[in-house]
C-alpha cells in the first residue's frame, strides 16, 4: 500500500496542474435585456461564422497564447490591455499569484508523496492539500470581486474584444452588448477537486497501512488418527 500511494498520488497531484492549465478557467456570457437586441445577436453570431457568441470560454493555455501573440494596436486612440482592464488589475494580479501558488503546492505534493514511506510524510501531502484548499476560497473571494467589477460595467467589452480581434462586425456588436455573467469554469474545480481526492485518498492509505487487511484462513482441527494395538497373544 505504501507503494501505491508513492504512485498514485503524484499522478493525481500532476494530473491536476495538466487540467488546470488545459481545461476551460473563466466563462464570460455576454447578452443583452432586450429580446430584438438579442435576436440581432444570433444573425450576427451566423454571419461572423461563429467567431462571435455570446458564450466565451478560456483556459489558461488559451489565455497565455493569446497574449504572446496579440499585437498592440496603434493609433490615437489605442489602448493597451492595462488601461481596458484597470478596473480589475488589482484582483488579476491577486488571481494570478494565488492560481500560481495553487499549481506550485501541486508540485509539492507530488515530490513529498513520491517519498512519502513514513505516515508523517503521507500527513505532510494532507496538509498541503489543506493548504492548497484554503489558497483556492482565496481565489474564488478574489474571482467573484473582479466579476462584480466586469458585469457591473466596469470594463468596456468593446475595448477589451478589439484588443484580442480584428474582426470590425464582431467589434460593433460588443457596443450593444455587456457582460451577463462570469465565472471560474473546469479548470479551476478540476484542481479543487483532487486536493480533495487527494486528502481522502490520504486518510484511506494511513488506515489500510495501520490496519492491513489479511485474508482470513479458517483451519480445521484434524481427528487424531486410531492407533492400532496389535492383539495379544494367548
Amino acid at each position: 500500500m505504501k507503494t501505491a500511494y508513492r504512485i498514485v498520488t503524484p499522478i493525481l497531484a500532476l494530473g491536476g496542474i495538466a487540467l488546470g492549465i488545459f481545461l476551460k478557467l473563466f466563462s464570460f456570457v455576454v447578452g443583452n435585456s432586450d429580446d430584438t437586441i438579442n435576436n440581432l445577436i444570433s444573425a450576427v453570431s451566423q454571419l461572423s461564422s461563429g467567431k462571435f457568441s455570446t458564450t466565451y470560454s478560456y483556459s489558461l493555455f488559451e489565455l497565455i497564447k493569446m497574449a504572446a501573440t496579440s499585437t498592440p494596436k496603434t493609433g490615437e486612440d489605442a489602448k493597451s490591455f492595462t488601461e481596458v482592464a484597470s478596473a480589475v488589475m488589482t484582483d488579476i494580479y491577486a488571481f494570478a499569484a494565488l492560481f500560481a501558488v495553487m499549481l506550485v503546492i501541486l508540485i509539492a505534493i507530488a515530490v513529498v508523496a513520491a517519498c512519502a514511506n513514513t505516515k508523517k510524510k503521507r500527513n505532510a501531502s494532507f496538509f498541503l492539500c489543506g493548504f492548497g484548499l484554503a489558497v483556492s476560497i482565496a481565489c474564488i473571494f478574489v474571482s467573484n470581486s473582479a466579476f462584480a467589477k466586469i458585469t457591473g460595467g466596469d470594463v468596456n467589452l468593446t475595448d477589451l474584444v478589439s484588443l484580442f480581434s480584428d474582426n470590425t462586425l464582431v467589434t460593433l456588436a460588443t457596443a450593444i452588448l455587456t457582460v451577463k455573467s462570469a465565472s471560474l469554469s473546469a479548470g479551476f474545480h478540476s484542481i479543487f477537486g483532487i486536493y480533495l481526492l487527494i486528502i481522502i485518498w490520504t486518510v484511506l492509505s494511513n488506515m489500510l497501512i495501520n490496519t492491513p487487511i489479511h485474508s482470513t484462513k479458517t483451519y480445521k482441527r484434524k481427528k487424531p488418527m486410531r492407533r492400532l494395538v496389535p492383539a495379544r497373544k494367548k
